[in-house]
């Protein structure tokens, strides 16, 4: 193995039993003496390190250890809110824009919906500890534009289910990973070398079935980690 690999390795169980996150790890010049190797070769280390999401570079700074993952259950009837609720994590909410529109042909035809259906279009940004971590695109169905432009805070479903008794149940999700745009970077505040995971979920509701809900969310893959149950 190279030795690059070696000295990551060797980091990587250290940071897992030595270090908490926000620790600073030595700076390079004192890992390149403890291993007894140049500069480039522990840069290579550490690289590895950036790439498994375990250390971040600050200019001027260092190379500090991140948060641990959050674990997120996509399971039913999870939605963002109450997912991080469990957990005890101070979660805000803020409204990026609310406007009523008709399915655009693609989305109309994946949902096997007509064209011409009403929906609601709510876009959030969900932050924790005052950091954000995820954009969602929320496409609501049968309810009215006064009533939503009112959601202001908290969780949304709760929101529904306050206005008009919904219930929702998750349906099908999908995920993907991809590379951030430069307008996402700017919302999450975030690198570019840092990928986002993209997850497509429906809700349906559970006194009828119909689709409640179509969401799109971004979420910053260095801050989440997702378990699905069988």
């Amino acid at each position: 193995m190279a030795v690059y690999l070696n000295i990551a390795t060797q980091l990587r169980d250290e940071i897992h039993t030595q270090y908490a996150a926000g620790d600073l790890l030595p700076s390079e010049h004192q890992l390149a003496k403890r291993f007894n190797v140049n500069r480039h070769t522990v840069r290579r280390a550490v690289d590895e390190l950036v790439q498994d999401g375990l250390i971040r570079r600050f200019q001027g700074l260092g190379n500090q250890v991140v948060s641990t993952p959050i674990d997120y259950a996509l399971d039913n009837p999870s939605c963002f809110t109450y997912n991080l609720s469990k957990k005890g994590l101070p979660l805000d909410t803020v409204v990026l824009g609310c406007k009523a529109e008709t399915l655009n042909p693609l989305l109309a035809e994946k949902l096997d919906l007509a064209m011409d259906t009403p929906v609601v279009v709510i876009k959030t940004c969900r932050c924790i500890d005052n950091k954000p971590s995820t954009l969602i695109r929320h496409h609501l169905f049968n309810v009215d534009i006064e009533q939503m432009q009112r959601f202001a805070s908290g969780s949304l479903h709760q929101f529904l289910h306050k206005h008009y008794g919904y219930e929702a149940t998750r349906g099908n999700t999908r995920l993907r990973a991809r590379m951030p745009t430069f307008d996402e970077c700017r919302q999450l505040a975030m690198g570019r070398g840092i990928p986002v995971m993209e997850i497509h979920s429906r809700y349906y509701l559970k006194q009828t079935s119909y689709l409640m809900e179509y969401a799109i969310s971004i979420s910053r893959s260095d801050i989440f980690e997702y378990s699905v149950e069988p």
